[in-house]
């Protein structure tokens, strides 16, 4: 068949530089993840949450009459606090907290997809026989994991501070809390970057849904029931918990800790959380030399 006939044609407009390829395969990979209405499911039970809280957000914030102690402590009553108070987290970073569980879900099923395929069905070497390479591939597919990381967890808290700002009487409370913004972004950046490193390692070496999965969820379960058993004996114990120590690192950036010792465990979760993420990222490196390139 002719190629005319097989409506191929060439590119005739001006060609972008591989960097472009990046944003090209988070969208792809976006895509890929939304086609399937399985996967709606889940990001629906994370939207549970968030539409709980701004619902309960907009209705205490509507009772002027009642003072502004008792709103907090209505507020409260559902888990959220909207200022940080010394030795206790605010509910923003309480909500990403929460979300865990639904992140956790999401991503032990996303793995698989968005780069378990490739290696199966050999698309990785289509990839790299393009203009891009190895580390616009990794880029690529790491922006794609932190982007759905993302929406069930920065933007989210994020648009719960914009509401809470914009239902209350002035806009007093983001000018005296403009920190809490930056700070979610701070606790977001360091879930989207550990968990994507993680997965995607995790998925290039061994590529299918149900080994992926099983793996998944033992590297974030199995450490928490264990620090659980081990919880008497030191408060390091808890190191061996990712997400724990995820969350003390994010806590860093809002400085909520009950006393020094916390502060200290979260400095040292940042450090053994560096290190994974120093191995993973070698460790994907290796994997993704290994395949040959045709050109």
């Amino acid at each position: 068949m002719p190629i005319d006939i097989a409506r191929y044609h060439g590119w005739h407009g001006m060609r972008g530089g591989p960097w472009r390829g990046v944003a090209a395969m988070v969208r792809v990979g976006l895509l890929q993840v939304f086609r399937r209405k399985s996967y709606w499911v889940v990001v629906a039970i994370g939207a549970v949450q968030f539409l709980l809280l701004w619902g309960v957000i907009w209705a205490v914030t509507q009772a002027k009459e009642l003072p502004s102690e008792m709103r907090d402590g209505l507020l409260e009553t559902f888990g959220f606090s909207a200022t940080p108070r010394d030795g206790k987290e605010n509910g923003y970073s309480m909500f990403i907290e929460r979300q865990s569980v639904v992140v956790m879900i999401l991503l032990a099923f996303t793995g698989s997809l968005l780069v378990g395929s490739d290696f199966r069905n050999g698309s990785l070497a289509f990839y790299l026989s393009r203009s891009i390479d190895r580390r616009h591939y990794i880029l690529g597919k790491l922006l794609t994991v932190g982007v759905l990381i993302s929406l069930l967890t920065t933007i989210p808290a994020l648009l719960l501070f914009v509401e809470y700002g914009m239902f209350t009487a002035s806009f007093d409370y983001w000018a005296t809390h403009w920190r809490i913004p930056l700070a979610l972004l701070f606790y977001g950046g360091v879930l989207s970057v550990v968990l994507s490193i993680l997965l995607v390692t995790l998925s290039a070496y061994l590529q299918r849904m149900a080994p992926i999965a099983i793996t998944w969820a033992s590297l974030f379960i199995l450490p928490r029931v264990l620090r659980e058993q081990m919880r008497g004996q030191s408060i390091y114990w808890g190191l061996i918990d990712p997400w724990r120590d995820m969350h003390f690192v994010g806590r860093l950036a809002f400085d909520q800790f009950r006393n020094d010792r916390e502060r200290q465990f979260a400095y040292w979760a940042a450090g053994l959380l560096a290190v994974a993420c120093v191995v993973s990222l070698v460790a994907l490196l290796r994997r993704v030399r290994a395949v040959e390139i045709v050109e």
